[in-house]
């Protein structure tokens, strides 16, 4: 045994009051801007507040407070030059009562299809509906598709009812959109009526668009647009009341501007759809650029 050793074990076995009197370390009290110029915890902290007061749901900086500690973290740095750590945002958030409580997820039954690998934006989408509920005109069904190499929302409809109809002119205007080589793109979906019409089976075929079902009751099978609504229930229907349909609409148009523009997304390295899109246009305008593949479980 070591000397160090030795007397470590010999000083903690006899007597623990060194350990205790050892004080905590305290922050800095400030923190640094992208500018150099630093700026006091209060002040932050003011600006938490302010952020968590905001009440306009038709306004895209109101699901700010959504997020949680990393990405508001990435959020104050891009939109207000403030240099963070997370862990000080969340001690803050704490103290300052504005932590949410963590709803446990229910856990999906494990199915283990194959994989896809999709190097390049407009190959490969999902599509499905998600009901949101109002106060006057009941669940309100929305739908929405996702590109899984971006994660944009490329196409949504949302109004009184979701038929076979709306679906194909969602893939219109989304192929409009994004001016999609419609041979190169698959769509998957549930197993929906809507989306197993012969209307809508007529309409992709007649565009050269393969279209993949998901097992039945695994949610897994689409699990990008899975993910997306998750995340919509926790961000979007959990932090507003609707009266009409209407009211859905205006918030929901804030809140795509927010995913789009705003919100961090993890698996884009905290960068934003809109900011990833750009990087994409770069690295595709290098020769050799290397595209990071994204793999889907059919």
């Amino acid at each position: 045994m070591s000397s160090s050793t030795f007397y470590a074990t010999t000083r903690t076995f006899f007597s623990i009051d060194w350990i205790k009197g050892k004080s905590k370390r305290r922050c800095k009290g400030y923190s640094t801007k992208v500018t150099g110029e630093t700026i006091s915890d209060e002040e932050i902290e003011g600006l938490l507040v302010t952020i968590y007061e905001n009440e306009n749901c038709n306004d895209p900086e109101y699901y700010i407070k959504t997020l949680g500690d990393k990405k508001l973290s990435k959020v104050l740095k891009r939109r207000y030059g403030i240099i963070v750590n997370h862990k000080k945002i969340y001690r803050m958030r704490k103290e300052l009562g504005l932590i949410r409580k963590y709803k446990k997820h229910a856990k999906h039954p494990k199915k283990r299809p194959k994989d896809h690998e999709i190097g390049e934006t407009n190959r490969y989408w999902e599509a499905d509906i998600k009901f949101i509920p109002t106060k006057k005109d009941g669940y309100v069904p929305m739908l929405d598709i996702i590109d899984v190499r971006d994660k944009t929302i490329v196409g949504t409809h949302l109004g009184q009812k979701s038929k076979s109809k709306n679906f194909i002119e969602c893939i219109e205007r989304a192929i409009e959109y994004r001016k999609v080589d419609t041979k190169k793109l698959t769509i998957r979906t549930d197993n929906g009526p809507q989306f197993k019409s012969k209307a809508t089976e007529g309409y992709l075929e007649e565009m050269g668009i393969e279209h993949e079902f998901g097992y039945k009751n695994n949610p897994n099978s689409q699990a990008y647009i899975e993910s997306h609504h998750s995340v919509v229930e926790r961000e979007f229907v959990q932090m507003n009341e609707f009266e009409y349909i209407e009211d859905v609409y205006n918030a929901y148009k804030a809140y795509i501007y927010f995913y789009q523009e705003i919100r961090p997304h993890g698996s884009l390295g905290y960068m934003t759809p809109s900011e990833y899109d750009e990087l994409l246009n770069e690295q595709e305008s290098r020769k050799g650029a290397i595209n990071r593949v994204v793999v889907v479980k059919k």
